[in-house]
């Protein structure tokens, strides 16, 4: 049962769709009738009493797409179908929790919700209370949205080798977004609180509904094109919060391609020798909304406010920061000052400077005895290695490597005679005795048996017969020979005694 059934169901009364011939509050003759009116809890409850009705039982089973949700504690939900109806929902605590197959409710997922509609007397309130729950799958739009987002991301379009990184202090920004929506207030409030100086360039765009979706890649494409020469440093491409169908435009491969292809193309223009290629941020919608358009772009922020943050700096704190270095600076300046004065005072007492040449004296007489030092070790090193290549020289004519190799070669050809010969000799002997063997097979094979004298006997099944107590009287034989074959009739059976052969 659809929810546009469910409601008409309930607003015809019931199973009976036809309402009495005389309503109960009404005299037949059209006057108003003398009972007293009914208390509003006593409404309540007898439309509680012909709910009940619907379907014949206590429960009816819904299935529709989530709209919206609240899980703390008890869950509460709407569910809505294609018609455009919606049905306020409730799934108590003890119940869920007792159903360990109880899916958690999610915005888009498509459930059937097993319960009964009730009329809450304190809030004037129909609502279906759930008490059972299963998934049937996901609305069409979040189909169609894991769809694109797994097609995308086979394609390698949110890889994030490919993002380009955000500017450390940009000083132009582009916007995209409405021209008069929420975001385009707080991305020009946030901007303007953090550097008043920032400079703001607006393209606008319907943000919602299918005609924005083109309008909304041209955009992109647009900026991307022209960021460099308007000296634009990032891209905001932002709307305010709204439903999933409100945010759908942002979930449509055109606007996803337009937001990757012009980067690729951006990127190829610098390496080609053109100017950097200008970043993008995305922020659609709230904190728990995600979008295509965020998935490709360089960045993604939370709210349009946050968009703003990440790209521009906070005047304060810059502020804040500068003077506290600049002050470090001059406490370090007047450190260093201070410090050198206090050095050259010393110096201007020490020895050397009042006697140079005699603080000199002792540095030359120690270069002197190095010097010399030096070319004694020098002339003592050649003389050791002079004699090392000698004693070389010597060991090397000792060794003859010339004869040994001589030698080496001449036992590697006696070796390989005599393997050459070995293997001839083996190779005979493997021959002759093949041949024996052939001999030997030739004499005991069937062929040979035959040609002997002795016939192969066959019964009708193609068997060789060995007993003859194993035949009866008119069973056909066929006898093979040497030379031909024949087929007989056995007359007669003389089993006779077994003929032990010879091992």
């Amino acid at each position: 049962m659809s929810f546009s059934d469910a409601i008409r169901r309930i607003r015809d009364g019931g199973e009976d769709s036809n309402p009495p011939a005389d309503p109960p509050d009404v005299a037949v003759g059209g006057e108003p009738a003398t009972e007293p009116p009914l208390s509003v809890t006593e409404v309540c409850r007898r439309v509680n009493k012909a709910l009940l009705l619907i379907e014949g039982g206590p429960e009816i089973r819904v299935e529709g797409e989530i709209g919206s949700c609240s899980l703390p504690g008890h869950w509460y939900f709407t569910l809505k179908d294609e018609e455009g109806s919606q049905l306020s929902c409730a799934f108590f605590s003890p119940r869920y929790r007792a159903d360990s197959e109880t899916p958690t409710p999610q915005v888009g997922m498509k459930v059937v919700a097993h319960g009964r509609p009730e009329l809450y007397a304190k809030g004037g309130r129909l609502s279906f209370i759930a008490s059972r729950l299963r998934e049937a799958g996901l609305g069409d739009l979040h189909q169609r949205f894991e769809r694109l987002k797994a097609d995308l991301r086979d394609r390698g379009w949110f890889e994030p080798t490919l993002r380009l990184e955000l500017p450390d202090f940009a000083r132009r920004i582009m916007v995209i977004t409405s021209g008069d929506g929420a975001a385009r207030r707080d991305v020009e409030e946030t901007a303007r609180r953090l550097w008043p100086g920032l400079e703001l360039l607006l393209i606008p765009v319907p943000v919602q509904g299918p005609a924005a979706t083109p309008k909304i890649a041209r955009a992109v494409r647009l900026a991307r094109a022209s960021a460099a020469a308007m000296r634009v440093d990032a891209i905001i491409l932002t709307r305010g919060g709204g439903s999933l169908e409100d945010l759908w435009c942002f979930n449509e491969e055109a606007v996803a391609a337009a937001i990757f292809e012009s980067r690729a193309e951006a990127v190829a223009a610098h390496l080609a020798g053109g100017p950097p290629p200008v970043p993008l941020v995305a922020a659609i919608g709230h904190e728990s909304d995600s979008s295509i358009a965020e998935f490709v772009a360089d960045h993604r922020a939370s709210t349009p406010t946050q968009a703003a943050m990440v790209l521009v700096p906070d005047a304060a704190e810059q502020g804040d920061y500068l003077n506290s270095r600049q002050e470090r600076l001059r406490l370090l300046a007047q450190r260093g000052v201070e410090r050198a004065r206090g050095r050259i005072e010393v110096a201007a007492r020490h020895e050397i400077l009042r006697r140079p040449a005699r603080m000199l004296d002792p540095h030359r007489r120690r270069l002197d005895d190095a010097g010399n030092g030096l070319i004694a070790s020098m002339v003592r090193a050649m003389e050791v290695r002079r004699a090392h290549l000698a004693g070389l020289e010597s060991r090397l004519g000792a060794v003859a490597p010339a004869r040994s190799v001589a030698e080496a070669s001449h036992r590697i050809e006696v070796a390989g005679g005599r393997l050459a010969r070995g293997i001839e000799a083996l190779i005979k002997r493997r021959i002759t005795r093949i041949d024996h063997l052939a001999g030997q097979l030739r004499i005991v094979g069937p062929d040979s048996v035959l040609s002997r004298g002795y016939a192969l006997v066959l019964d009708e099944a193609g068997k060789p017969i060995r007993d003859a107590g194993a035949m009866a009287v008119e069973d056909r034989i066929r006898a093979t020979f040497a030379r031909g074959s024949v087929v007989a009739r056995v007359e007669t059976v003389d089993p006779g005694e077994k003929v032990e052969s010879n091992p």
